[in-house]
């Protein structure tokens, strides 16, 4: 059953968000599918996944690696960090995610000791700016993009970035031109941005954006969700047809 309150039944794991400020949504589901999950080794891919909310990418992730994947999530919410654990417990992956209260700050301030070195950073991170009102505390916290802004997310995900790492994010469009004019002013950057319409005929709303060290780029490329007619297209089916129980 997919509703507000019960959540979201997925092919292989259910996800749960009652107590989660940020529900459920497009956003993270194109996320969890995109985001880059070849790795040249055998080993358990290393992933940490700010801002978790439910838990939904890191179960994303887990389902495509088939359980050989490692994932820290992280959270400043308690009551997401206990949802997310929930949802985890629940699914088939509960040994690969472990779920953190604690902020990127903090965790990366901790990491400058013992580095906890990530091949792959993922985040849907808050994405309206302070003083747009919210009825909900948890929500406000979450959305805003006061706690953590984008640049400094990614300050912080290249500290914690193995070398041949990669960053994933999914944010509202004008953001992401905005950081990845930020990141091509760092150097030694190679990034990716997958525009997104809703349909052929309306403006850009979302942007997938992937970050690397390395030679630096700027490579755009484009998805529409829905073909003239409706329908789901078939770039944005290749990308969550794992995952949706009727696709």
């Amino acid at each position: 059953m997919n509703d507000k309150n019960n959540g979201f039944s997925f092919k292989q794991f259910h996800v749960s968000h009652a107590d989660c400020a940020m529900k459920v949504g497009t956003d993270g589901i194109l996320l969890g599918g995109w985001a880059d999950v070849k790795t040249t080794s055998s080993a358990p891919l290393r992933v940490l996944d700010i801002g978790t909310g439910s838990g939904l990418i890191s179960l994303m992730l887990a389902q495509r690696c088939q359980g050989n994947i490692q994932v820290v999530a992280i959270d400043i919410d308690a009551s997401a960090c206990q949802q997310a654990k929930q949802n985890i417990d629940n699914s088939p992956w509960s040994s690969s995610i472990a779920v953190k209260h604690v902020a990127l700050q903090v965790l990366t301030k901790s990491a400058k000791a013992e580095p906890a070195k990530f091949e792959l950073i993922v985040s849907n991170p808050p994405y309206f700016v302070h003083g747009q009102a919210f009825t909900d505390d948890a929500r406000q916290t979450a959305r805003h993009t006061g706690s953590l802004t984008h640049q400094e997310l990614v300050d912080c995900a290249l500290q914690l970035l193995a070398p041949n790492g990669r960053i994933a994010l999914v944010l509202p469009y004008e953001s992401g031109c905005e950081l990845a004019t930020y990141c091509q002013q760092l150097g030694n950057l190679g990034i990716t941005c997958l525009n997104i319409k809703t349909t052929p005929k309306k403006p850009y709303k979302r942007m997938l954006m992937s970050i690397q060290r390395g030679d630096a780029g700027l490579e755009k490329q484009v998805l529409i969700i829905h073909d003239p007619d409706g329908r789901y297209s078939n770039d944005y089916q290749s990308i969550t047809k794992a995952f949706y129980l009727k696709m």
